[in-house]
């Protein structure tokens, strides 16, 4: 399950994926953040849209955000599939996307997509009830693991059609846990970053003392890694994601 050091080291020389999937059937792309805007152009269902910045606008069903295209029009947020409601691009004008545990800035030593898969960990370990603990074996794990970015494998084709960072190869292990499909065939919820955590979670609070064992040696025990001690080494880092993003 854990990534060569070949493909560990593409990550810093391949391009960020930053191009999402239109939800709506139609989607409007404006002059400006905001339904009284004029129409510039429209996507279609399942469009991939580059998002090069987002700002604060009028609320869409709840979601506030508005992204600017590479289109140069802005498009709502609520109806781009990626994956959370917080920031996933820099804020238009060069503006700070917040920070500490408020929810939409990039969290310490991480980059916009990071952050967002971070906080899809967090959230699931702050549903869980599994503390700071709990939240820190996960981000340790994804850190390792995939450097927090969802890997798709050519391996396994049926991840390719879900939204992803990278293009991986290590066996059949997909998603930021490098999760096996032969042992997690869900590759829905193998590419989601929430979902995926979900089954991290599942497998770590079967392990006997799990509230109580080292950070990295109870990755290991979920994980099984031929490189134990690398979890052990990001447990610093983890702490201090998981205390900006709350827990």
């Amino acid at each position: 399950m854990q990534l060569s050091f070949f493909v560990l080291s593409l990550v810093a020389a391949v391009p960020m994926v930053s191009a999402y999937p239109v939800k709506a059937d139609t989607l409007n792309c404006r002059s400006g953040p905001g339904t009284s805007y004029k129409v510039v152009k429209t996507y279609k269902k399942g469009a991939d849209v580059k998002i090069t910045c987002q700002t604060p606008g009028p609320s869409v069903n709840g979601d506030t955000l508005w992204d600017k295209t590479s289109d140069g029009c802005y498009v709502a947020d609520y109806y781009i599939k990626t994956g959370t409601s917080s920031y996933v691009a820099p804020k238009c004008g060069g503006g700070s996307t917040g920070g500490g545990s408020g929810g939409s800035g990039n969290l310490p030593g991480l980059n916009a997509v990071q952050s967002k898969h971070a906080r899809a960990i967090i959230g699931e370990a702050k549903k869980e009830g599994l503390g700071r603990h709990g939240c820190e074996a996960g981000i340790a794990t994804a850190i390792v693991e995939s450097s927090i970015l969802i890997y798709a494998n050519s391996k396994v084709p049926a991840s390719l059609k879900y939204p992803h960072d990278r293009v991986g190869s290590d066996h059949d292990s997909v998603g930021i846990f490098q999760q096996r499909a032969i042992y997690y065939p869900n590759i829905a919820a193998d590419m989601d970053a929430a979902r995926s955590a979900a089954q991290f979670f599942a497998k770590m609070k079967n392990v006997s003392g799990w509230k109580t064992m080292a950070v990295g040696k109870l990755c290991q025990k979920v994980q099984v890694s031929a490189y134990p001690d690398r979890y052990a080494a990001q447990v610093s880092k983890a702490t201090k994601i998981c205390a900006a993003g709350g827990l």
